[in-house]
């Protein structure tokens, strides 16, 4: 199958370290031309458009027509005035660009996979001039992350921007959600029939990057070494949770002096994170890793514990660390309710905590650093789960299942069977 990769407005997926999402992006495409697919990627990044065959090379993408000639000096005019007057956009120009670059390299494609971005509808453009399935993923909700990064739109730009994302949602031929919850809310927020939104999970790297034996788990017979290490592997905004995990592991430390805390990402709260650690006096126990390579943050996960995942104000609390700590065989301590994150299960793989409760938090982290079996426990039914359902392969055999239904039933309007 040849499929058409695109991203209007892309996750650095060209130079590492790669952050949770580029690894995504990355680890799927990898493995679906390891599947004997074409795949070809077209992104937006840096103000440019790019194309990649292996994710190695990337070439830089002139749309004809609109980066030259009369088209393009309207286009300058237009944006002048539109700054000058603050006025409120449609992104046009962007999205006709990115569709015209869609159209003159992915023509030969069988089917469009998108990674669904804010306002950018060039991708659903280029599908519908090209009479292509354009298959959506959905990976969390677009307009609460900007409100919690405080560049959300407001009065009538707010209402262009979601009259278009509405349109977006309606166009796209079937729609991928990373976990039930963004299914949910897909569904709700944008009208969707039930049938054209699928689950496909996250996978994890690190199920082929440390062997059970390198683990800590199924290491038998080894005396306890030093304190028990709880590892943060992530983002630092709000939502992240990493100001109530400092909070929590300072209650911790009050029952269990012998703890160590690891945080490994960046993002814009991490200077807070700092603030917070040095106001805490915790410089001894906390280390800030920064972001890292996978195979670098998988040697740190393999001498971790507890992995933390203390999602607090967000609509869905699976995301990639969970199957990267599960993968390490790592107890996992999660925020969840309603019966998610679907991924975990209380007492058999994690313990879920209520989000955005600093004590239950610390309650949990104090009892799995007192109870050796209990970790060991958790951790070895995470890895074996991870082994069975989380590899970059299992996410690639699924979305294989998706494009074939789609591009079997596909007709030209744009609508599966």
């Amino acid at each position: 199958m040849r499929i058409g990769f695109i991203m209007q407005q892309g996750v650095e997926i060209r130079r590492p370290p790669y952050d949770g999402p580029a690894n995504h992006v990355r680890e799927v495409l990898s493995e679906l031309a390891g599947r004997s697919h074409q795949v070809r990627v077209v992104a937006g990044l840096e103000g440019a458009i790019w194309r990649s065959d292996d994710l190695a090379r990337f070439d830089r993408v002139a749309p004809k027509w609109l980066d030259a000639g009369p088209l393009r000096l309207f286009e300058r005019v237009v944006r002048r005035v539109q700054s000058e007057l603050r006025l409120p956009y449609a992104a046009l120009f962007d999205s006709w660009r990115f569709a015209l670059a869609c159209c003159q390299e992915l023509r030969e494609c069988d089917v469009f996979f998108e990674r669904m971005s804010w306002m950018g509808y060039g991708g659903s453009l280029a599908a519908a001039w090209l009479r292509r399935p354009l298959v959506s993923e959905y990976n969390g909700d677009h307009l609460h992350d900007l409100e919690a990064k405080g560049i959300a739109p407001t009065g009538v730009q707010r209402q262009i921007s979601v009259a278009i994302m509405r349109a977006i949602a309606r166009r796209a031929t079937h729609v991928i959600a990373t976990g039930d919850g963004w299914r949910d809310h897909f569904i709700q927020q944008w009208q969707a029939s039930p049938a054209r939104v699928t689950v496909v999970e996250n996978g994890t790297a690190v199920v082929r990057l440390l062997r059970r034996e390198q683990l800590r788990p199924f290491q038998t017979g080894c005396p306890e070494r030093g304190p028990v290490t709880i590892v943060y592997l992530g983002g630092f905004y709000p939502w992240h949770g990493v100001s109530i995990l400092l909070k929590a592991f300072v209650r911790a430390l009050r029952a269990v002096p012998a703890l160590r805390l690891v945080l490994i990402g960046s993002g814009v709260g991490e200077a807070e994170a700092r603030q917070q650690i040095a106001e805490s006096q915790l410089e001894a126990q906390v280390a800030l890793l920064g972001q890292l390579a996978a195979s670098d943050f998988a040697a740190q996960l393999a001498q971790a514990d507890v992995g933390v995942a203390p999602y607090c104000g967000w609509k869905e609390f699976s995301g990639l660390k969970l199957f990267d700590y599960k993968a390490a065989g790592l107890a996992i301590i999660a925020s969840g309710q309603d019966g998610k994150p679907a991924t975990l299960s209380h007492e058999r793989t994690a313990l879920i905590v209520p989000p955005c409760d600093e004590n239950a938090l610390a309650d949990a982290l104090v009892r799995l650093a007192q109870d050796a079996g209990l970790r060991q426990r958790l951790g070895q039914a995470a890895r074996l789960e991870a082994e069975q359902c989380h590899g970059w392969d299992h996410t690639a055999r699924q979305l294989e299942q998706v494009f074939a239904r789609v591009t079997g039933g596909f007709q030209p309007d744009g609508r599966s069977l």
